[in-house]
C-alpha cells in the first residue's frame, strides 16, 4: 500500500512538474539571416513585445545560411506545437522560384500566421560623389557600355539581388552584379556603383549625406522619401518586390494555436517599443489574418515562379 502511494505521489509530482514546464515553455523565433541588421533587430523587438503581451518567453534564434534556406528548413522540420516559429521576409517567396529543389515546400510545409509589416520597398542608392544624378544618367551609362555599371547585393538570390536584376531587365540594360556578405561598406568604399537596399537601411546613410537615392521599388512614393520617384515613374516596370515581415509555423499547427498567436500579435504590435521600431524600419503594420496571409503568400510564389526564372539567376 505504501509503495502504491509513493508511486502515485511520484506520478502526480511528475505530472505537476511537466504541467508547470509546459506553462513556462519558451517559444523560439527562428530568423533565417544573421545578427546585426535591421531585420534581426525587428525580430528581437517583436519577441519582447510578444512576451509582454502574453507573459510567455520568446527568444530569437538566428539561423543564417543558403539565402535563408537553412533556418527556414529547420522550422519546416519542427513539431507543429507552436514552440518553433519562422520570422521571415519576401525572400521566402523568391526562394521558391529561384531554387529548383528545396528541402521544403514554401507553401505546404508551413502554417501562415500573419504578415506583420510592410515597407515601401528597396531604394536604389548611389554615393554622394557619384556622376549619376538621376536614374536616366545611370541607365544611359549602362546602355552605352553594357556591364560597366555595377550593383552590390547581400548574396546571389537575395531580394537585393532580385530587385537589381528586375530593375536591369525593366530598364533594358545589362548591369554587373557583385554579391557580398555585407555590401554596404564596399559600396560606400567605391567597389560598386550602386546598391538596392531596404528603406530602413538606406535612411541612416541618407541622413549622413553619404549617398543619394535615385528611385524606390514601390507602388507609390514613400512618405519618408517623398522626393524619390518610384521605378514606375522613371519608366522601369515590373521591378517591384514587396518588402514585408511575417510569421509562419510548421505545417500542421492547430487552428487554436494559430488563433492564439494571431491574438498575441494583435496585442504585441500595440506596444510602444514595437511602434517605435516601425519608425526606425520605415514600416507599417498590416497584420494580415492567417487565411489572408496564406492567399497572399501563394500569390507571390506563383508570380515569382513566372517572373524570376528568366532572370538567369543561378542558385546552387
Amino acid at each position: 500500500m505504501l509503495r502504491k502511494f509513493i508511486f502515485l505521489a511520484t506520478c502526480f509530482c511528475l505530472f505537476a512538474a511537466n504541467a508547470a514546464m509546459a506553462q513556462g515553455q519558451v517559444v523560439r523565433i527562428v530568423v533565417p539571416i544573421g545578427v546585426g541588421n535591421s531585420f534581426d533587430t525587428s525580430a528581437r523587438v517583436l519577441a519582447e513585445a510578444l512576451r509582454k503581451a502574453t507573459g510567455q518567453s520568446y527568444i530569437v534564434d538566428n539561423r543564417p545560411g543558403g539565402g535563408g534556406i537553412v533556418g527556414t528548413a529547420e522550422v519546416a522540420r519542427a513539431k507543429p506545437d507552436g514552440l518553433t516559429l519562422l520570422y521571415t521576409t519576401a525572400g521566402h517567396a523568391t526562394n521558391a522560384a529561384l531554387h529548383a529543389k528545396l528541402q521544403y515546400d514554401s507553401i505546404k510545409s508551413f502554417t501562415p500566421i500573419s504578415m506583420i509589416t510592410q515597407s515601401s520597398g528597396f531604394v536604389l542608392l548611389v554615393r554622394a560623389d557619384s556622376p549619376f544624378r538621376t536614374v536616366r544618367d545611370l541607365i544611359a551609362a549602362a546602355k552605352s557600355k553594357p556591364g560597366s555599371v555595377s550593383f552590390g547585393s547581400f548574396g546571389i538570390g537575395n531580394t537585393t539581388h532580385v530587385v537589381g536584376a528586375l530593375f536591369a531587365r525593366g530598364a533594358g540594360v545589362q548591369m554587373l552584379h557583385v554579391p557580398y556578405r555585407s555590401p554596404v561598406s564596399d559600396f560606400l568604399g567605391g567597389q560598386v556603383d550602386s546598391i538596392f537596399i531596404g528603406e530602413s537601411t538606406a535612411m541612416p546613410l541618407l541622413k549622413d549625406g553619404k549617398v543619394r537615392a535615385l528611385a524606390i521599388s514601390a507602388s507609390k512614393r514613400s512618405p519618408t522619401l517623398p522626393d524619390v520617384p518610384t521605378f514606375e515613374e522613371v519608366g522601369v516596370k515590373g521591378a517591384d518586390v514587396p518588402a514585408w515581415s511575417g510569421l509562419l509555423g510548421p505545417a500542421g499547427m492547430s487552428p487554436e494555436s494559430v488563433k492564439k498567436l494571431y491574438a498575441a500579435l494583435q496585442q504585441a504590435v500595440k506596444t510602444p517599443e514595437f511602434q517605435a521600431s516601425l519608425k526606425i524600419n520605415a514600416a507599417n503594420v498590416v497584420l494580415m489574418a492567417p487565411d489572408q496571409f496564406a492567399k497572399e503568400l501563394e500569390s507571390e510564389v506563383v508570380r515569382f515562379k513566372t517572373q524570376l526564372p528568366s532572370l538567369g539567376i543561378q542558385m546552387e
